[in-house]
């Protein structure tokens, strides 16, 4: 079968002969990891695009936990799952230059803070605040459970929105690279500040950017319904970027 989609950290990945093993397995797909700390994900047809997910058009019976995964020819195997990986479908996204709608809108869309975010919240909106990237990666890193903490996944929602200004991309990703979590969060921490997200997260700031509060609306439900936990968390994090960024942070000092 073909893909749908392929994000770029796949095609990163995969670009020599691809030996790794499924690490997770879950109700609509499964992770890939390999030696070289390379991991994406495989997903059926009604997955989101992404950096690190590969969407195929079709996905039935899965692979079993620690299969083997190879890819060569272009072509991925995992037990009974074969995909084209085809670079043609590449997920690209980009971001707008500026986001137009009120502070009110986003605190409406964003809901309260996951549960396990509450004690930190405030002084994470003040870090937010005063523009101190490193202070909040010290109070979110791999705070919380799942295989991306709902810390890390508000953390990518705010590197989303720094990345809007690309000369800020460099010192995001380093500090992206020296958070202390799982390698998963990491990789999508470093997409993250490279301006790549999962679609609806673009599709929510696209419609920040035009003022469709509708439109923001929906791409926020869409959002919110990823994971367990963290795409509201991902959605948090995005408001709470847009809503109390400093103006330091479009040059974060503190993430050199």
């Amino acid at each position: 079968m073909a893909a749908v989609s392929v994000g770029e950290g796949v095609l990163e990945a995969v670009s020599g002969d691809f030996v790794g093993r499924v690490e997770g397995v879950f109700d609509t797909g499964f992770y890939v990891s390999a030696p070289s700390q390379a991991v994406f994900a495989v997903l059926g047809p009604r997955g989101w695009a992404g950096p690190l997910h590969l969407v195929a058009e079709a996905l039935g019976a899965l692979p079993a936990p620690h299969a083997e995964v190879t890819v060569a020819g272009g072509v991925l195997d995992a037990g009974p799952v074969r995909v084209r990986v085809d670079s043609d479908r590449l997920w690209a996204p980009r971001l707008p230059e500026r986001l137009s709608v009120a502070p009110a809108i986003w605190r409406g869309i964003a809901g309260p803070a996951e549960s396990e975010l509450v004690p930190v919240w405030e002084d994470v909106t003040d870090d937010v605040r005063r523009g101190d990237l490193a202070a909040v990666f010290g109070r979110l890193q791999g705070r919380g459970t799942g295989l991306t903490p709902s810390g890390d996944d508000v953390l990518a929602g705010i590197l989303l929105v720094c990345a809007m200004t690309p000369s800020s991309r460099e010192s995001l990703a380093r500090l992206a690279r020296s958070a202390r979590t799982s390698t998963l969060s990491r990789a999508y921490l470093g997409w993250a500040a490279a301006g790549q997200s999962i679609q609806p997260a673009h599709s929510l700031l696209d419609a920040a950017a035009a003022g469709d509060q509708d439109a923001m609306r929906a791409a926020a439900k869409s959002l919110s319904e990823v994971g367990a936990t963290s795409g509201r968390a991902l959605v948090a994090g995005l408001a709470l970027a847009a809503t109390e960024l400093a103006p330091t942070m479009a040059s974060p000092s503190s993430a050199v």
